[in-house]
C-alpha cells in the first residue's frame, strides 16, 4: 500500500485532483468529510461535544451548529484543545478503519485542507500540494463559493504560505491554467510515478541509485530534511536520530541525485525495517534500505546506536560531513566526495 497525503489552500483545486485520482483508481479519504461524519446526529462524537460545550452549540433539528460551535471554542486554546480532544481520536479511529479496507496495493490518498499547518506530511510516503496564485483563487472563491474578495483572502492569510507548503511537497501541481491542464498533471502523475511507486513499495524494489555527478539542485537540502524526517516519525521512539550525509548534505558540492541518509536506532530489527519498508524505503540488505519512489532515489543506512562500534561510526560520519572545508568543495570535489561517500 501507498499512503500519500494531499493538500492544498483554499481554491487552489485539491478537490479536482481528489476526484481525478478517485476515477483513476485510488482511495481516497477526506479528512474534512470524515470530521463532520463523526460528529453527525446520533454519534457518540457530537454527544460528547454537547456535553463538553452545552446543547446551544446544536441547531433547531439537532445537529451540530458549526458556526456556533466556532464562536465557543477558537477564542479559547483550551476549549479548542479540548474540542480536538474529543475529535481527533474519532477521527484517526475512522482513518484506520478506512485505510483497513483497502487493498494491500491500493494507492490511498487523505486528502488533508490543514497537513502542512499541522505538520503532517513525514506521516506520509510523498506529499502532493496543489497551488494557483492568489489572484486565480480568490476569483475562484468569488464566482463559486460566493465568498467576497476580501473574506477569499482573509481565509489564505490564516492558511499555510507557498514557502511552507514548498518545503513539505514531494509533488507540485501548478493549477493557474487550463481547466484540462491540472488533470493532465495529475494523470501524468499517476502513471508516471503514484502506480511505479505503489508496485515498488509492494515487490520490495530499491529504485537505483545514480552514479552521474551533477551540480547540486536548488532544493537538495529541503529534500534531504523531508526524507529524514519521513524515515524519524515512520521509524518512533527507537529512532535516535537521521541525518543527510554523504557527498549530496555537502553545499555546493556536485554529486549525484540520490539522497543519502544515516539513521542512528536503537537495536534496530524487523519491526524497523517493516516500517520504513511501508513509508517507501525497502530493505536493501542487513542495516541498508533504498526508496521505492521512482522520482527520487535514495539509500538509507541503518546502525545501532547500542553498539559501541557502530554508534563510533555514525559519529564518523556525521563529522566527516560536518568538517568539510568549503574550499575544498571548489579546489578538490572529486576528493571531497571519496572522503564523505556513506555507500
Amino acid at each position: 500500500m501507498l499512503r500519500l497525503g494531499l493538500t492544498g489552500g483554499i481554491g487552489a483545486g485539491k478537490s479536482t485532483v481528489a476526484s481525478t485520482l478517485t476515477e483513476l483508481g485510488a482511495v481516497v479519504i477526506d479528512a474534512d468529510r470524515i470530521a463532520r461524519e463523526v460528529v453527525e446526529p446520533g454519534t457518540e462524537g457530537l454527544a460528547a461535544v454537547v456535553d463538553a460545550f452545552g446543547e446551544d452549540v446544536l441547531d433547531a433539528d439537532g445537529a451540530l451548529d458549526r458556526p456556533a460551535l466556532g464562536r465557543v471554542v477558537f477564542a479559547d486554546d483550551a476549549k479548542r484543545q479540548q474540542l480536538n480532544g474529543i475529535l481527533h481520536p474519532r477521527i484517526g479511529a475512522r482513518t484506520a478503519e478506512m485505510v483497513a479496507d483497502a487493498d494491500d496495493d491500493a494507492v490511498v490518498v487523505h486528502d488533508v485542507p490543514l497537513l502542512v499547518e499541522n505538520g503532517m506530511g513525514a506521516a506520509f510516503a510523498l506529499v502532493v500540494v496543489v497551488d494557483a496564485p492568489v489572484d486565480v483563487r480568490v476569483r475562484r472563491l468569488v464566482e463559486t463559493r460566493g465568498m467576497t474578495a476580501e473574506d477569499a483572502r482573509a481565509r489564505m492569510a490564516a492558511q499555510a504560505d507557498d514557502d511552507a507548503r514548498r518545503a513539505a511537497a514531494d509533488v507540485w501541481l501548478e493549477n493557474a491554467g487550463a481547466a484540462g491542464a491540472l488533470r493532465e498533471q495529475v494523470e501524468r502523475l499517476w502513471h508516471e510515478r503514484l502506480v511505479p511507486f505503489a508496485e515498488n513499495v509492494r515487490r520490495g524494489t530499491v529504485v537505483p541509485a545514480p552514479t552521474d555527478v551533477v551540480e547540486p539542485a536548488d532544493d537538495r537540502e529541503v529534500v534531504g530534511r523531508r526524507l529524514a524526517a519521513r524515515l524519524a516519525v515512520n521509524g518512533g521512539e527507537r529512532i535516535r536520530r537521521v541525518e543527510h550525509v554523504g557527498p549530496g548534505a555537502v553545499p555546493g558540492l556536485p554529486a549525484p541525485a540520490v539522497v543519502d541518509l544515516l539513521v542512528e536506532a536503537d537495536r534496530p530489527g524487523e519491526e524497523l525495517a517493516a516500517a520504513f519498508a511501508a513509508a517507501g524505503f525497502p530493505a536493501d540488505g542487513p542495516g541498508r534500505h533504498g526508496s521505492a519512489d521512482p522520482a527520487r532515489p535514495a539509500r538509507v543506512l541503518v546502525l545501532d546506536g547500542r553498539n559501541r562500534r557502530q554508534a563510533k561510526r555514525a559519529r564518523a560520519i556525521v563529522e566527516a560531513r560536518d568538517g568539510v572545508d568549503p574550499s575544498r568543495v571548489v579546489s578538490a570535489p572529486a576528493d571531497v566526495r571519496a572522503e564523505v561517500a556513506l555507500f
